[in-house]
């Protein structure tokens, strides 16, 4: 009988095929490799014209800016809303971005509201481009970009108190800005964050050919979508893995919320750290396989860091965090017990709980929330 068993199930399986990376193969070509994009393109002093930076001169999404180009850099301390004894920070958006696109009117209002000085810099005339070209773009306006920075130091401007904010390919650009800096002056800059970093042509290439822990004094990173249009390496002093750095809940629970709106939940995500001080609590882990597993929660001992502007510098590595569906995502607490991470505590098909399978529990969930009652 054991032997008429064994039969049938080398009948049933003897087929069966079991995926492996050896099977498979690695990424490779036009968008995992970009072949050619980490080498500089010249830039013609003429188009320098077009790299610009904006100061955002209030607190509303209707303030002025006033714009400075390249050539017209040493006229920017003299604006009014520019004060050298605060803090500046510089956003630098993504693929085809623009200051006055929503993620740099927000963050230009927000940063405006700490207290300061905010310089929006207007990459897109040298992104607008296929991707891999401005991949390649990007490498070249490090210097020019630096060099206005070094401009403004003679006015005042201290790079320990500067910060660069860098949206996906920003993230990138941010870092070639920051070694250009250090190759002119011998400085690091304070801060970069980045903000799910791209990671088509970039997530094969070394540290001098992408972001790199050493391009700034401090450099944080929030990942969002590592296998798609973020890269999975912790490249800073400290990787925060938001819900394991893979994809990210769905505002909708059923509506998936797949690579660019996973890529984008860094952004937001950042916003609401701005606005909520303290709120984002994450662990730390061993690796980045612990934090796509969500194998951080039994880690000992126990640390933790904060997502914001109060990290904790002095404490580097993988984070883990969890956090909910909705803005403002947060958890606080809540987010260090393995009970309440998202997908574990929503997903509960096949878990009766009484009467009620999940789509009940969520449908009920939802309307007390809409009408403010309580359903029996």
């Amino acid at each position: 009988m054991l032997y008429l068993v064994f039969v049938l199930f080398e009948l049933l399986f003897a087929n069966a095929m079991y995926s492996s990376k050896a099977l498979e193969g690695y990424t490779a070509g036009y968008l995992a490799d970009c072949p050619g994009s980490n080498i500089p393109t010249p830039i013609d002093p003429k188009y320098l014209k077009y790299l610009t930076i904006s100061v955002q001169q209030g607190r509303s999404f209707f303030s002025s800016r006033s714009t400075y180009s390249y050539y017209q850099i040493d006229e920017l301390p003299k604006n009014p809303h520019v004060n050298f004894s605060q803090p500046s920070v510089m956003y630098i958006g993504g693929y085809m971005d623009h200051p006055s696109y929503l993620p740099g009117k927000v963050l230009g209002v927000l940063y405006k509201k700490l207290g300061y000085n905010v310089f929006l810099l207007n990459t897109n005339f040298f992104t607008v481009f296929d991707y891999p070209l401005a991949a390649r773009n990007v490498r070249s306006i490090g210097k020019p970009v630096a060099e206005m920075l070094v401009s403004l130091t003679q006015y005042g401007l201290d790079p320990k108190t500067l910060s660069i904010v860098g949206l996906s390919l920003g993230g990138h650009t941010a870092s070639f800005v920051a070694k250009n800096f250090k190759l002119l002056t011998g400085i690091n800059i304070s801060r970069i964050t980045a903000l799910d970093p791209s990671g088509p042509c970039f997530r094969n290439l070394g540290p001098e050919d992408r972001l790199d822990q050493s391009d700034a004094d401090f450099v944080d990173v929030i990942e969002t979508n590592i296998d798609e249009y973020g890269m999975a390496a912790p490249v800073g002093h400290v990787n925060f893995y938001v819900n394991g750095g893979e994809f990210q809940p769905g505002d909708v629970f059923w509506v998936p919320c797949t690579g660019l709106c996973s890529h984008i939940r860094s952004f937001t995500l950042w916003v609401a750290a701005l606005n909520n001080p303290d709120s984002f609590i994450a662990l730390k882990c061993d690796s980045v396989q612990d934090a796509r597993d969500k194998k951080c929660y039994d880690r000992t001992p126990i640390v933790t860091n904060i997502v914001g502007l109060n990290t904790d510098r002095t404490r580097e590595g993988v984070f883990y965090l969890s956090t909910d569906n909705n803005y403002p995502y947060f958890l606080k607490e809540k987010g260090l017990k393995k009970k309440y991470e998202f997908f574990n505590s929503h997903l509960s098909l096949n878990r009766r709980s009484g009467t009620k399978i999940f789509g009940e529990q969520l449908f009920e969930s939802m309307f007390s929330k809409l009408y403010k009652i309580k359903l029996n």
